[in-house]
């Protein structure tokens, strides 16, 4: 039976408490309630590195203080200081049926005879399951096959007999190390390789899985656009400097050594005389026109009429005014002639005016255009006196 314990008195309001000591040595027995805080215990602190050893590992942590194990506590008797509320008397007990005499053992009994009984047979243990080990690489392609020889057979040597001369232990030993003669037959051929198998699949639990079957290419579900062209910006670039260049120096160089140049611009004005002829009537046509009359002293006359300006196609332009010529004056054979310079074309052809044979020429170039009307003349002869008056008559310029 446990002690009764005393029970706890608490002093009235207003009157201290008796087994309180101020300020004495030994702490209160009343415990303070514990306040709950929410940080972490902090760690212990670490001893700190120094700078030149940042670099290196920590230092590894020391060895923990070996726990006892629970086997290894000493047993505690619980009731070792505790009085025994009887008094441990010796008691004069009966005997138990344990104890009782105990009778004597029955003579052993002779051994039965039983009849023989059929062993039966162990059972069959299950199949082992059979692992297939990964698939061989192929095996390597078989050596040439010799053909056989044709040399008869060599016999085996005779045995030995009774009376033959005993060897020694070298001649023995070389006897056995000689080559042995080989057999007239063919050699054994190896098996030719099989189809290569499927790779060996991974191995899982001592198993080998499958092999993945062959990874067919998919179609794609729209076609793919076509690959983008690069561009060629430095080759456009140059292609187009180099065009720059010859249109800024090429053309007027050309230009200058090109007929055209001699050609246009001109600028048209009458002599007073030429050859045999005098100029007798000239009129106004504006800043780019000239005409005039010219007369010699037979009578003939030679009327001039035309323009300057730049002209692209200066053979067109003879065409056109010889076909309004003929449309006026009625000309027939109409003959070209040339007047000796690139781009310069000349058209002559006879007609009549109000009953009066007359020859009509024309000639145009790169700057001028103009129309000439002969009298008493031949066409040749005109021709050739239109192809001088036209070196009189225009100046470059």
């Amino acid at each position: 039976m446990a002690d009764p314990q005393p029970e706890e008195t608490r002093p009235a309001n207003g009157v201290p408490d008796p087994t309180r000591v101020d300020n004495g040595s030994e702490p209160s027995t009343v415990d303070a309630p514990v306040r709950w805080s929410g940080s972490a215990a902090v760690p212990a602190p670490a001893p700190k590195t120094p700078w030149w050893r940042r670099h290196q590992p920590p230092q590894p942590a020391p060895p923990a203080e070996p726990h006892d194990h629970w086997a290894t506590t000493p047993a505690v008797d619980p009731w070792a200081d505790q009085d025994t509320p009887w008094d441990s008397l010796a008691l004069d007990l009966e005997g138990t049926e344990a104890e009782a005499a105990t009778p004597k053992p029955a003579p052993p009994l002779p051994p039965a005879t039983l009849d023989p009984t059929r062993l039966e047979q162990a059972a069959p243990a299950p199949p082992r399951t059979r692992i297939e080990p990964p698939a061989a690489p192929p095996a390597p392609p078989p050596p040439p096959v010799s053909k056989p020889s044709n040399r008869p057979p060599v016999a085996a040597p005779p045995p030995p007999t009774k009376n033959a001369p005993k060897l020694s232990r070298k001649e023995r030993k070389r006897l056995k190390n000689a080559p042995q003669p080989t057999a007239n037959r063919l050699p054994i051929q190896t098996r030719p390789p099989g189809p290569p198998g499927p790779p060996p699949g991974p191995i899982v639990n001592g198993r080998p899985l499958p092999a993945p079957p062959p990874w067919a290419p998919r179609q794609p579900a729209r076609p793919l656009p076509p690959p983008r062209r690069k561009r060629r910006w430095g080759r456009r670039l140059a292609l187009l400097s180099l065009i720059g260049v010859v249109c800024c120096c090429g053309l007027p160089f050309a230009w200058t050594q090109s007929p055209a140049a001699e050609q246009y611009p001109v600028t048209a004005a009458l002599p007073d005389s030429f050859s045999d002829l005098q100029l007798r009537d000239t009129e106004e046509t504006g800043p780019s026109g000239f005409a005039g009359v010219y007369r010699d002293a037979r009578g003939k006359r030679v009327t001039v009429f035309g323009e300057t300006g730049f002209r692209l196609t200066p053979g067109t332009d003879v065409r056109t005014r010889i076909e309004q010529a003929a449309a006026d004056y009625g000309l027939q054979d109409v003959q070209s002639f040339d007047l000796g310079e690139f781009g310069a074309h000349e058209r002559c052809g006879a007609g009549r005016d109000n009953g009066t044979s007359v020859v009509v020429c024309t000639w145009a170039d790169h700057g001028s255009l103009a129309t000439v009307l002969l009298t008493r003349r031949s066409i040749t002869d005109s021709a050739e006196l239109v192809a001088r008056l036209r070196e009189e008559v225009l100046s470059p310029g």
